[in-house]
C-alpha cells in the first residue's frame, strides 16, 4: 500500500512513534510519504534521510496536492489534532480514505473524528472514553526492540527520560531529591534540570543511556523502551504509579503507563525499595520487563495490525466492506480490554 502519514512535530513519544511506524511500514513492503510540519530539529531530519523515508515539512499539506496526485496514495493516516482538518480535506481532494490515531485523552477537534474511515486509540483508558460513530480500534504505540541487553552489574544508576511540564515538576523534584539522598547516580535526558542530576539534554539515540541504567523513570514510551532494554521502570509524570511489576503491569498499561492508574503524587514513604535497593529485585524486574516488551510492544505487531485496518477501510471505501470484516479484525487484534496482548514474541 501507499500510505501518507501526517503529523505535527513534537519532541515527544508521539513523533518517535510516527517515525518508527514509517520505517516499519517500509520494511514490511509498504510505500510511505511523511508530512511533518514544524520539523525544526536537524537530528530528526537526518534520521529520516538516513532511513530513506521521503518527507515534507510543509505547514499546509494542501499545498502538496499536485505532488500527491502523481504519487497516488491509497490512504492517509493522520496522527495529530492540528493536522486533522487538512487531512480530511486532502482525502476528499484525492478521493481516498483517511484515518486518525489519537495520542491524547484531550484530543481535539474530537468532533471531526466522525469524518474518518476509522480511528485508532492507543490505550484501554482511551477506548472507554472515546465513544465514536466510526469504526474504532485499540492499538498501542509500538517500539523497535533493541538487541538482547548484556548482563550488567547493579550500580544504582537512574535515568529520567521525559519532557517535564510544570504539572510534572513537583513529582520529579521529590523523586530526584530522594534518589540523590539515597545514593543513586541520576541522569536526565529531555528538558528537565535539577541540582545534582547530570543533565544530558535532548538525546535522539537513547539506547546507550538505557544500557547503563538500572532504573528508568517517565511515562508512556519511556516505560516501554526501558522495559525492552532490560531496566526496571518507574511510572512518573503528573502522577506516580511506581515500579512496574508483573502484578501491576496490565493495570498500568491500560492507562498507557501515564500515572493515571492511581492518580497519586510521588510519596517518599512508599519508595522504600529505592532507599535500600536489592540487586536481585532490580535484575529480575529488568528480565521481566524485557520478556514482556518483546511479547507486547514490538512495532512489527503494530504494523501488522494496522495493515489489517488499512485493508478494511480500503475495501469499505470501494464498497466491499462488511461488518464481518470489521469483526474479524477486532478478533485478530483485540485482547482483553481491546488491546493487543502477547501476539508474537520478537525477542532476538
Amino acid at each position: 500500500m501507499r500510505v501518507v502519514l501526517i503529523t505535527r512535530f513534537y519532541r515527544n513519544g508521539q513523533t518517535t512513534h510516527v517515525l518508527t511506524l514509517c520505517a516499519e511500514l517500509k520494511r514490511q513492503g509498504h510505500q510511505v510519504f511523511l508530512i511533518i510540519s514544524r520539523l525544526d530539529c536537524p537530528n530528526y531530519a537526518s534520521w529520516l534521510q538516513t532511513n530513506a523515508i521521503p518527507y515534507s515539512t510543509h505547514g499546509d499539506p494542501l499545498r502538496l496536492v499536485e505532488f500527491l496526485k502523481k504519487w497516488q496514495p491509497d490512504l492517509i493516516h493522520n496522527h495529530s489534532g492540528h493536522t486533522l482538518q487538512a487531512s480530511i480535506a486532502l482525502g476528499e481532494i484525492l478521493q481516498i480514505p483517511t484515518l486518525t490515531t489519537t495520542h491524547y485523552l484531550d484530543f481535539e477537534p474530537k468532533e471531526l473524528l466522525a469524518q474518518q474511515a476509522a480511528v485508532v486509540v492507543i490505550s484501554g483508558e482511551m477506548q472507554k472514553l472515546f465513544r465514536l460513530s466510526v469504526p474504532t480500534f485499540a492499538i498501542e504505540n509500538g517500539i523497535a526492540l533493541p538487541p538482547e541487553p548484556k548482563p550488567r552489574q547493579f550500580t544504582q544508576q537512574a535515568l529520567f527520560l521525559a519532557h517535564v511540564s510544570a504539572k510534572k515538576e513537583e513529582n520529579f523534584v521529590k523523586m530526584a531529591s530522594s534518589l540523590l539522598a539515597w545514593g543513586w547516580k541520576v541522569e536526565s535526558a529531555g528538558n528537565w534540570r535539577y541540582s545534582g542530576v547530570k543533565y544530558l539534554g535532548w538525546v535522539n539515540n537513547i539506547w546507550p543511556l538505557l544500557e547503563r541504567a538500572d532504573l528508568v523513570i517517565g511515562t508512556g514510551r519511556t516505560i516501554r523502551e526501558g522495559m525492552s532494554a532490560g531496566c526496571a521502570t518507574w511510572v512518573l509524570g503528573e502522577y506516580s504509579d511506581g515500579l512496574v511489576t508483573p502484578g501491576n503491569v496490565q493495570a498500568l498499561r491500560k492507562t498507557n503507563f501515564s500515572g493515571r492508574t492511581q492518580k497519586k503524587p510521588f510519596d517518599q514513604k512508599k519508595a522504600g525499595l529505592l532507599q535500600d535497593p536489592n540487586d536481585d529485585l532490580f535484575r529480575n524486574l529488568g528480565l521481566f520487563g524485557r520478556r514482556y516488551a518483546c511479547k507486547n510492544f514490538a512495532i512489527e505487531n503494530v504494523v501488522q495490525n494496522l495493515s489489517q485496518i488499512y485493508a478494511y477501510i480500503l475495501k469499505d471505501h470501494h464498497g466491499q466492506g462488511s461488518k464481518t470484516g470489521k469483526s474479524r479484525i477486532v478478533s485478530n487484534i483485540a485482547g482483553k480490554g481491546g488491546i493487543v496482548n502477547e501476539t508474537g514474541d520478537h525477542c532476538s
